[in-house]
């Protein structure tokens, strides 16, 4: 059954809408971008990510103990500290889940943390992971089983889930 589409009649119809669309994003966009005449392509991909609804919100103590992280140069998967700032960033950020979480961490120690997604998950365990499956203990024995592989595979740990990624592409197409 297809469903009517009602198209907006402007002689019977009003436009009072309480418009409600990341609101407080949208407010500081139009304070730093209406009538900007140096838009860039960092402007270009805020914008980009707020059509997304991707707002990205994490607390100036949480960036500190991500330097933290970048600086640590004993850390280890099992450190109290990689527990607290991943829990962090996936409780009290908005707009971050473990893929996200895992992907800044990559960035900052790709020596100590892959990215997890639902490509190499599926590549490494057979199964598809759905966002209420992602838990810090998942995640855990999932960077051990990549150290595993890239010990064994004498590959740096930063390869190996890109890899598993590329592997799951080219073998199980869509997801």
């Amino acid at each position: 059954m297809i469903k009517k589409i009602r198209i907006f009649d402007q002689t019977e119809d009003s436009l009072n809408f309480d418009f409600s669309y990341n609101s407080d994003e949208t407010k500081e966009l139009h304070k730093i971008f209406n009538n900007k005449s140096d838009v860039s392509i960092n402007d270009l991909r805020r914008i980009y990510l707020w059509k997304l609804n991707r707002v990205l919100n994490i607390s100036d103590e949480t960036i500190e103990k991500l330097q933290q992280i970048s600086i640590n140069s004993n850390l280890t998967i099992e450190d109290a500290l990689v527990k607290e700032v991943i829990d962090d960033l996936v409780n009290k950020s908005e707009g971050v889940g473990y893929p996200m979480a895992s992907t800044f961490l990559k960035f900052i120690r790709p020596d100590i943390f892959p990215i997890i997604d639902v490509r190499a998950y599926r590549a490494l365990t057979g199964k598809k992971i759905h966002s209420y499956m992602y838990k810090y203990d998942l995640y855990i024995v999932y960077v051990k089983e990549l150290m595993q592989i890239a010990k064994k595979y004498n590959r740096p740990l930063s390869e190996i889930d890109e890899q598993l990624y590329c592997y799951d592409k080219e073998h199980n197409k869509e997801i």
